[in-house]
């Protein structure tokens, strides 16, 4: 099958779920995708200037411009549950020599439905059904849970400054190992010289410049000021003790087949008298047990990775991807979550409802399915 022929098979797969089709603005303020979508994702939009100057930026994906229609629409007064489906273009900086700039996401996203165990399993069966009926066979699925990590940080009984800035570190690529690190250490002074500056986010650039030392990541000199701020108030909290540490660690090395999750986490909870984890824990459970009578395949190739699903930082639960023989793990062909917060961040408070959302990548599907020819 060629790439329409598989868009036109993913889509009619999509759409026995109902709702309505859309294709939402292709143009999105910068601040939206810039504040929204993780350093990883931040590096890959096409950003250019409008005719105002202001920052403007493509679709890197299409769950936020439906989100924004959504909010808008709930905004004016319309309430219900509502559906809607794509497949439709989107735009980010190639990941891999052999992914290409444009690209068509065939999916769907659901707002204000019940969230539950039973809805996250039916939205990754439909999608793995989608993949399926495109002639690809999964080889592996990665699975996470962002409610977790926040659950054993609190737990954990921290200094509100000091688990409000691991839980930040957690959406960072070696957040959590590079917090363990400086927090046995004092304040280096040129940072404290910034932090003491009257305006540090000026100081900072200033710093940066002095020293040729470019920006990376798709941070802002304020998100910096703002985590090293955090890092300096938990430092004067005292810390991070042994106990911290070792859970910390132990937590991120959580890698098992997803029907073992449940249990690997309950143990490591037991094992440091925690006992403020068992309602996040039996949420992702329950998820698995759904998941696994929906997909029995998913015994062999799911796994559940406590780290997982920090490339957006939008998601907020529920995360997974489809991976696919001969691509790599950057690259699945289909991937998906829950994202209760989003129409709140995107409405500036006004409204809010559930959401969950997934989609499957033709294109590199026609790879997969070319090198199996």
């Amino acid at each position: 099958m060629k790439h329409d022929a598989l868009v036109a098979v993913a889509r009619a797969v999509v759409e026995t779920a109902g709702g309505t089709p859309i294709d939402p603005d292709y143009v999105l303020p910068a601040d939206i995708p810039l504040e929204l979508s993780g350093e990883a994702v931040r590096a890959r939009l096409c950003v250019f200037q409008d005719y105002r100057g202001a920052d403007m930026a493509m679709r890197p994906d299409l769950t936020l411009p439906v989100a924004q229609r959504e909010a808008a629409r709930r905004a004016a007064g319309e309430g219900g549950a509502k559906t809607y489906t794509y497949a439709a273009r989107a735009f980010r900086i190639p990941v891999a020599p052999d992914d290409q700039l444009e690209f068509t996401q065939v999916g769907l996203e659901r707002f204000g439905h019940e969230a539950s165990a039973e809805a996250d399993a039916e939205l990754f069966a439909l999608i793995h059904r989608a993949v399926e009926a495109c002639g690809v066979a999964p080889s592996g699925v990665i699975m996470g849970d962002l409610a977790i990590f926040p659950a054993f940080i609190d737990a954990l009984g921290l200094p509100g400054v000091t688990a409000d800035l691991l839980k930040r570190a957690f959406r960072q690529e070696g957040g959590v190992r590079a917090v363990l690190d400086a927090a046995s250490r004092p304040l280096e002074p040129d940072v404290a010289v910034v932090l003491s500056a009257a305006d540090p986010v000026a100081a900072l650039g200033n710093l940066l410049s002095e020293r040729n030392i470019p920006m990376a990541g798709g941070r802002s000199l304020a998100e910096i000021v703002e985590g090293l701020k955090a890092r300096c108030a938990a430092i004067e909290a005292g810390g991070l003790s042994q106990v911290t540490r070792d859970v910390l660690l132990a937590l991120r090395e959580v890698d098992c087949p997803l029907g073992e999750a449940a249990g690997t986490l309950s143990a490591l909870a037991e094992t440091h008298g925690l006992g403020a984890v068992p309602g996040a824990i039996a949420a992702l459970k329950a998820r698995a047990e759904a998941i696994l009578a929906r997909v029995p395949a998913a015994a062999q190739t799911a796994r559940f990775r406590t780290g997982f699903g920090r490339r957006f930082t939008y998601y907020d639960g529920f995360v997974f991807e489809i991976l696919a023989p001969g691509l790599e793990l950057t690259q699945p062909v289909a991937a998906g979550g829950r994202y209760d917060g989003l129409l709140t961040g995107l409405s500036g408070g006004k409204v809010s409802a559930t959401g969950i959302g997934g989609v499957v990548r033709p294109d590199r599907m026609v790879r997969v399915r070319r090198a199996g020819a």
